[in-house]
């Protein structure tokens, strides 16, 4: 294994930065060199891209921003084997001595603290409180939602970046462009009028999207091999709505028509969509459609937040939110691509239909309660009994 690629295993690595964090240390960097001894400069962020020029070269490349922070929050040892299900393009290399330079900036400091340093020179570790609570990392609802349907589906049947093991390009094909599927053409027909609702202009990369899903369960001999999916507040948006109205004419309403209701649900929308996607504004009436949504966006004059903001295919303010939705719906039907021929239908839960069956906040649910209503889901709603 690479040493130089694996600096994550050591044991001053606490924690993950977080976002804004990972950005600013980005901002520090200004050139980097691969393991082979490729060397890449001028690195600088540049709005949601990092640049770059390799050697021998002079025009500048770019790394989505998004991309290299899920390649760092995701995986612990990095390589450009790993990164190739991350980073779009040819700058997996690149990317990998990005992140090996930050990572030896953390590892710098964290040798010049002052505990290091005394106990390097065999002077006393300054004092401190040591009954002083330390930082945990938060456990997330995605995280409990994981840990309840391992329990029930076994530990070895799941692949999923919550209990440790990100699902990858190898287990499925996942592509950002609908036409790589291979789909036949009532599907294809059908994602031409989502993506006009969406007003989308078409210009997708085909970069995998495999690490970008919740779950999988592979080879189960109840369940199969299918997507799982624990959506949160933020997938149920007007364009979420527009992409579930299309999908019902090629696909069988195991969970459609619920979470259509969901999205129609103008008091979830205005107190966890719009909250959770950081607008600020509110709604007064409930959009018919994604256009109308977002015309209003434009008429509220919202700030634009990463969570809203222009996105490749989606090139305008809210493109972040249809491109969750089209996201979304090609994991809905990747099933349906030839590439996939193990793959079944996907498993789709809600945290809001878990707080409703229990009327309590997500956070207040037991592990028991999750698995309760994980079974009641799999029994009813896609006849699929574990036990």
């Amino acid at each position: 294994m690479n040493i130089a690629c694996d600096i994550r295993n050591s044991n001053y690595k606490q924690m993950k930065l977080t976002k804004n964090e990972f950005i600013r240390r980005l901002n520090l960097i200004t050139s980097a060199a691969s393991v082979t001894g490729k060397t890449y400069r001028a690195i600088r962020v540049d709005g949601r891209y990092v640049t770059f020029i390799r050697q021998g070269k002079f025009s500048p490349e770019e790394i989505h921003i998004d991309e290299l922070y899920e390649l760092y929050f995701s995986e612990d040892a990095i390589n450009t084997s790993v990164a190739k299900d991350y980073i779009s393009g040819r700058s997996q290399a690149p990317a990998v001595a990005i992140l090996n330079i930050l990572e030896e900036q953390i590892k710098q400091e964290s040798d010049r603290s002052p505990g290091r340093a005394a106990a390097a020179e065999g002077r006393d570790i300054p004092k401190t409180n040591a009954f002083a609570p330390t930082k945990k990392k938060r456990i997330t609802n995605e995280v409990m939602f994981f840990l309840a349907m391992s329990e029930l589906a076994g530990d070895e049947f799941l692949v999923s970046k919550s209990v440790g093991k990100p699902v990858g390009k190898s287990e499925m094909f996942l592509s950002d462009n609908y036409l790589d599927y291979d789909f036949d053409k009532h599907v294809n027909d059908c994602y031409e009028h989502l993506l006009h609702a969406l007003d989308s202009d078409g210009s997708f990369s085909s970069a995998s999207l495999s690490h970008n899903i919740d779950g999988l369960v592979t080879g189960h001999p109840i369940l199969g091999t299918r997507i799982v999916e624990f959506d949160e507040e933020q997938h149920f948006t007007p364009a979420r709505k527009e992409t579930l109205i299309s999908l019902k004419t090629i696909l069988p309403d195991t969970h459609l028509s619920e979470y259509i209701d969901i999205c129609n649900n103008l008091d979830y929308l205005n107190n966890a969509v719009l909250k959770k996607n950081r607008i600020k504004n509110r709604l007064n009436v409930l959009p018919d459609t994604h256009k109308e949504f977002i015309q209003w966006l434009r008429d509220s004059e919202e700030n634009i937040s990463g969570y809203i903001e222009p996105k490749r295919g989606f090139d305008y303010p809210g493109g972040r939110i249809a491109q969750r939705a089209y996201y979304d719906s090609l994991r809905d039907t990747a099933h349906l691509s030839p590439k996939n021929k193990s793959l079944e239908p996907p498993l789709r839960f809600a945290k809001k239909q878990f707080e409703d069956a229990y009327n309590k906040d997500f956070k207040d649910l037991s592990v028991d309660q999750l698995r309760y209503v994980i079974m009641n889901q799999l029994n009813s709603r896609y006849e699929l009994k574990l036990f």
